[in-house]
Parts: structure tokens; C-alpha cells; sequence
């Protein structure tokens, strides 16, 4: 039952939200807005979206180098690129694919894989944690219960780093081991090699804006867009449907033209033209890398993943586009 619940729950979310939007901003606006795009909007969002695919696998790339196994760039391309098709359709089944075709090629144990991974997912969060922290002492205006969100994050986070810093005998358990060698050292290495997939988020959703005619000054984008990226992770919607729009709308509706239902229109419409984009793009690469001989080993390890890792459900953390 309980599981059954965590399932529906971010559908109902992601519903629920995109009906108040759409009792406040016309769904026909939206619709309309859609067809207005700048024209040089589809090639600049492609190149963005082939940015973040090549700096997300960047980041992969060395953080499993450091932490489980050395792996070829192209490997690594090939891998991710794959599971971004497999993420679509149920994410743990996803993140679960690198796991076991890295053990079934490398000879790694699949509880240090989990554990890497676990600290690539993490160290993405805690990117956006502390650009969004950034934003929040220059941004125009920032709901209060984002305020308590990051506040909420910070004090998880010095938890945790106090735990890396101390470890305690109670955490020394294979699953922890990964987490507790890399220490605050290899964290912060981590986070630095993630950098670049943010910044290319960033420009991916800063080009959408203005190819909608809603011109956000460079420096509110670079104060918010974290902020909007924190909350679209989080797992209580679908793909971030619902949650990304509503955040978008109250940044940045107010610098698109017209009142503030024809501005959210414009907002809503750049932010699910580009969603759409992106997901059209990586679905596309994922059915090229699927039939590689790496796409072929990693769809060998889905069989083998998927019936343990589909008990868990699709409510997991979202990835961004």
C-alpha cells in the first residue's frame, strides 16, 4: 500500500500543480505562446542540451575514475547516453543500469557502484545547494518556503559532512565505504568537476527564456536558475512537471511582456518547449548509444537489474534535462 501511495503520490503532485497554473494562466495563451519562439531557439537549446550530455559524462567520467573504476570517455558517453532513455522510462531501473554493467564489465561490487553513484547524485545537489544559497542573498524576491527548503538542506548537509569528518564505527559498512574514504577532499573534487553540467543547465534554460521574448537580466539567471534547478530534483513530482513551471512563473513571468498572466504564459510555454526539447533529444541519443556494443552490454544489465530496482517504483529523484 505504502508503495502504491509513493507511486501516484508525484503524479498527483505534478497534476495538482499545473491546475492552479493553468486556473491562473490561460492553457490557450500557452499554446499560442509556443508557436513564437525565435527561430534559432531549436539549433542553440540542441547545442545546450549536447553541452550538459558531455559535461554530465564528463563528471561521471572522473568521479568513477577516482572512486570505482577507470573507465574510456567514450565508454562513459556511451553509457550515459543510454541511460538516459532507460531513466525516462523508470529511473532507478536507470541509475541501476550503470551500476551493473560497470560490475559486470569491471569486476566492481555492486554495493561500491550504488555508493558512487550515490555520490554523483549527491554532489549535483549539493552544486545547486550552494549556487541557490548564492542566489538567495541577490535574488529580487525568493518564496519563503524556498528559504526553509535551503535551510532545511544546509542542516542535512552539516550532518552529513560531520559524519564524513568523524566517521563513526556504526557507518562502517560497505555501502558507506565510498562515501567515507572520499572525505571532504574528494567531495569537493567531485563537486568541481560537476560544475560545468550546471553551467550548461543554466545557459540551456537562460536561452529558452529569451527565445520567448522573456528577457531575465543575466545576473537575476545566474541568482535563481539554481534556486528553480533545487527544486525541480526534488521527488515529488514527475520529470519536475509542475514543480519547475511554478517556480519559473514567479522568478520570471515578470520580465516577459504583457501583464503577469501573459507573462506566465510565455514562461510556462518556454519552460515545456524545452523540456520537450531536451527530452526528444535524449531520447534520440539514447536509442543511438542503445546500439552500440556498450548499449547492447548495458541492456543486458537492465535485465538483470530491472526486477529488483522496479520494486522501488518511479518517484526518484529528477533528473534535469
Amino acid at each position: 500500500m505504502r508503495k502504491s501511495l509513493l507511486r501516484v503520490l508525484p503524479w498527483v503532485v505534478t497534476a495538482g500543480l499545473l491546475f492552479l497554473l493553468f486556473r491562473r494562466i490561460s492553457f490557450a495563451e500557452v499554446v499560442a505562446d509556443t508557436r513564437r519562439a525565435a527561430g534559432w531557439m531549436l539549433p542553440v537549446t540542441f547545442l545546450c542540451v549536447t553541452a550538459i550530455y558531455l559535461a554530465d559524462s564528463f563528471a561521471i567520467w572522473k568521479t568513477f575514475g577516482w572512486f570505482l573504476t577507470r573507465m574510456s570517455f567514450k565508454d562513459v558517453l556511451l553509457v550515459r547516453g543510454a541511460t538516459y532513455l532507460l531513466a525516462a522510462i523508470n529511473y532507478n531501473v536507470g541509475q541501476g543500469a550503470i551500476v551493473y554493467f560497470v560490475h559486470r564489465t569491471a569486476g566492481t561490487t555492486i554495493v561500491r557502484g550504488i555508493a558512487t553513484t550515490l555520490l554523483v547524485l549527491g554532489t549535483n545537489v549539493l552544486a545547486l545547494l550552494f549556487l541557490a544559497t548564492a542566489g538567495l542573498g541577490i535574488a529580487p524576491a525568493v518564496p519563503s518556503a524556498v528559504k526553509i527548503l535551503v535551510a532545511v538542506a544546509w542542516g542535512g548537509l552539516t550532518v552529513y559532512a560531520a559524519l564524513i569528518a568523524l566517521r563513526p564505527r556504526w557507518l562502517d559498512r560497505p555501502v558507506f565505504e565510498v562515501l567515507l574514504n572520499a572525505g571532504l577532499a574528494g567531495h569537493a573534487r567531485a563537486l568541481v568537476v560537476r560544475l560545468p553540467h550546471i553551467a550548461a543547465l543554466i545557459a540551456f534554460q537562460y536561452c529558452a527564456l529569451r527565445a520567448f521574448d522573456v528577457r531575465v537580466p543575466l545576473v537575476d539567471a545566474l541568482a535563481t536558475l539554481p534556486v528553480v534547478f533545487l527544486v525541480s530534483v526534488l521527488p515529488i513530482s514527475v520529470q519536475g512537471l509542475g514543480t519547475t513551471q511554478a517556480t519559473m512563473v514567479f522568478f520570471f513571468a515578470q520580465y516577459a511582456p504583457g501583464d503577469a498572466a501573459k507573462g506566465g504564459a510565455a514562461v510556462i510555454a518556454a519552460s515545456l518547449v524545452a523540456q520537450a526539447i531536451a527530452f526528444s533529444t535524449q531520447a534520440l541519443l539514447g536509442v543511438a548509444c542503445l546500439k552500440s556494443r556498450v548499449g547492447r552490454a548495458l541492456q543486458a544489465s537492465t535485465l538483470q537489474a530491472a526486477p529488483e530496482l522496479s520494486q522501488s517504483g518511479q518517484g526518484s529523484p529528477v533528473q534535469s534535462p
